[in-house]
């Protein structure tokens, strides 16, 4: 079967490595053409006093940090849109300051992404699911963006999320086990976050690439970073031990709508029921 191009559509660095980087760890080890897009080069993100050197920027730290993650993936190319990172809410009017990634019309930007679908030649993408995983604006705009490119290039576009009942029964088990769960760590109401599980289309193994997933997340070095008594996601996940790690992040779950997967992936991904 013939290999294909794979373009996987975020909003920060460190995004692939919470959600995908198995999958397209996986696609090129069977050598598939695997492409990471970033809207945005996380500027607007955290990080821990005294991590940065004195003349060097946040941006600049973080798209090193996405270079070093897709090359501990093994990705081809790695894109950025050089939208800046909107944060976590807009102005009191409502609006988002210009120049960020909400502020950017779905159109202007799917036809840049739809663009780098056609100069790639890709037969797939992978983008955040339609809730933005855990509701952040940039994700939520990654999802419209992504739908509106892949209609214009008319390519599938399969939605990278997490099973819903699995993170509630696996923060219900880390407790059970004597792991402490920072309190807010996750919402107790999850409906908004992620996918249910009866949605779910697609699940990928990547139980064989869980070094490269933990390299990834570790090339995020300052994403693991911030004030005190901050919840860091990506600490909490880098201080799991290597069995638990393994429960945690041996899968990865994908939705597919009105689309069918093109040939060239069909043997990586499991279609959910089958």
């Amino acid at each position: 079967m013939p290999n294909g191009t794979l373009i996987a559509f975020h909003a920060h660095p460190d995004d692939e490595a919470l959600l995908d980087a198995g999958t397209l760890a996986r696609a090129a080890q069977a050598g598939h053409r695997v492409v990471l897009v970033l809207a945005t080069r996380g500027d607007a993100g955290d990080v821990g006093d005294g991590v940065l050197a004195a003349d060097e920027g946040l941006a600049q730290r973080r798209s090193a940090e996405a270079e070093a993650s897709a090359a501990a993936i093994g990705i081809s190319r790695v894109v950025f849109l050089d939208y800046l990172d909107s944060g976590h809410s807009p102005a009191s009017d409502g609006t988002w300051p210009a120049g960020t990634f909400c502020a950017a019309p779905v159109n202007e930007a799917a036809a840049t992404l739809a663009a780098l679908l056609a100069e790639e030649n890709a037969s797939l993408l992978i983008a955040d699911d339609r809730n933005g995983g855990y509701g952040h604006p940039d994700h939520q705009h990654v999802h419209r963006v992504a739908w509106a490119a892949a209609q214009l290039a008319h390519v599938p576009l399969l939605q990278a999320t997490i099973d819903r009942e699995f993170l509630s029964g696996g923060i219900e088990l880390a407790k059970g086990m004597g792991f402490e769960v920072p309190e807010g760590f996750v919402p107790a109401d999850l409906s908004t976050w992620y996918t249910p599980n009866a949605e779910i289309t697609h699940t990928v193994d990547v139980s064989s690439v869980l070094d490269t997933r933990k390299a990834s997340m570790n090339a995020h070095a300052t994403q693991a970073t911030g004030a005190p008594d901050t919840v860091r996601t990506l600490s909490i996940f880098l201080g799991l031990p290597d069995e638990i790690f393994a429960i945690a992040f041996s899968t990865e779950w994908y939705v597919i709508t009105g689309s069918s997967l093109p040939d060239a992936f069909t043997d990586l991904f499991t279609t959910v029921g089958q």
